[in-house]
């Protein structure tokens, strides 16, 4: 038990699978003229979207058996986030973003990571928390040139698009047990937000799956949660130094395309 709870302290504690939209997107051309006007549509039902309360509900295998992760999460445009994360049921942790810094506290183990977002995309072209659940996110840390549109799924008698990438290296390369291949996702048309995201390996298992619930948009949020104050007696780590050398080992040992 110690060795799981161990990867997924870290695994879960470090990175948050997540996709989201990257500055300027709209801009750009995936180079398949159907999937362009999707997305133009899709970030255009976003741009009146501000905040958003929801609910992520997360598989994960670990050293064979399954994992259920809940999150509680409260996001504000464009970087601010806090989560209250429970781990197989029992773990719990709570995830703080401002935009700058990231905050990640275990209160059982009494310890709190630092993360410097700046730095690390400062010396990675990598953003700490790409991984980060984000519903109104739904095309970022993707190799934009690999996204499709792929079709339509139905998921509690709502009908989704859905789409298909491949994603770049963030966190989530270093922590799964094999890095992920494609990333499949599927969002509402109506409302812009993410429901389904699915990822695959290169022998197309799925690694990692997480469903948005309970979403509500535009919802009031106290300024106050996103800054996070240490507590008492709890032991601060910088782990900035940390995170840039996992990603850069990470990239270097992938294969080059």
């Amino acid at each position: 038990m110690i060795a799981v709870r161990t990867t997924l302290m870290v695994c879960l504690s470090l990175c948050t699978l997540a996709v989201g939209g990257r500055a300027g997107a709209d801009k750009m051309s995936t180079g398949d003229a159907k999937t362009d006007g999707l997305m133009v549509a899709i970030q255009e039902k976003l741009k009146s979207v501000k905040t958003c309360a929801f609910r992520v509900r997360t598989l994960l295998t670990v050293e064979g058996e399954q994992y259920e992760i809940l999150d509680d999460v409260t996001a504000q445009t464009p970087a601010r986030m806090r989560v209250a994360r429970v781990l197989a049921g029992r773990i719990r942790q709570t995830i703080v973003s401002d935009g700058s810094l990231m905050w990640r506290y275990d209160p059982e183990e009494k310890i709190v990571y630092r993360i410097n977002m700046a730095r690390v995309y400062r010396a990675t072209q990598v953003e700490a928390d790409a991984d980060q659940s984000n519903p109104m996110r739904p095309f970022r840390a993707l190799e934009w040139k690999s996204i499709r549109y792929s079709g339509t799924d139905t998921l509690k008698g709502e009908i989704l698009r859905v789409f298909e990438a491949a994603p770049e290296v963030t966190l989530l390369f270093a922590e799964l047990p094999d890095p992920p291949s494609r990333v499949r996702f599927s969002v509402h048309p109506e409302d812009g937000l993410v429901r389904d995201v699915r990822y695959f390996d290169a022998e197309d298992r799925e690694l990692l799956s997480r469903r948005f619930e309970d979403l509500n948009t535009n919802v009031k949020v106290d300024e106050e949660q996103f800054e996070f104050v240490v507590p008492a007696g709890v032991h601060v780590m910088d782990v900035t130094d940390d995170i840039i050398d996992l990603i850069k080992t990470t990239k270097s040992a992938l294969p080059r395309k």
